[in-house]
């Protein structure tokens, strides 16, 4: 059984950018690839969710996160609570950990 998924809205914007920056850069074929193994490794994270590690960062915002890496530039960062998969960004890895709680809302 799997869980709801829910996208938040940098996670949404998140995703835009990263499949743009793939199709721009690397052709429809790959941003086509891309935007399978992404939606691929989501139907994944629903029906095992804890499966991923927990995200170091998770401390500092006194969330559990965990980071389930797609391909080795791309990660999904996400939560679970009372039984909903959140899925709150999705990572490029060159990104800095400070960046990407910046663009999810949790200092400004």
């Amino acid at each position: 059984m799997s869980l709801e998924t829910r996208w938040s809205e940098p996670a949404l914007l998140s995703l835009a950018e990263v499949l743009e920056y793939t199709l721009e850069e690397h052709g429809e074929l790959q941003y086509t690839k891309m935007r399978k193994q992404i939606m691929d490794a989501v139907r994944k994270i629903s029906v095992s969710p804890y499966s991923a590690p927990v995200e170091p960062c998770s401390e500092k915002v006194g969330v559990e996160l965990h980071g389930y890496l797609v391909i080795s530039k791309i990660k999904i960062i996400y939560s679970v609570v009372d039984n909903i998969l959140y899925i709150e960004y999705i990572k490029n890895t060159w990104l800095s950990e400070q960046t990407m709680l910046e663009r999810m809302g949790y200092f400004w």
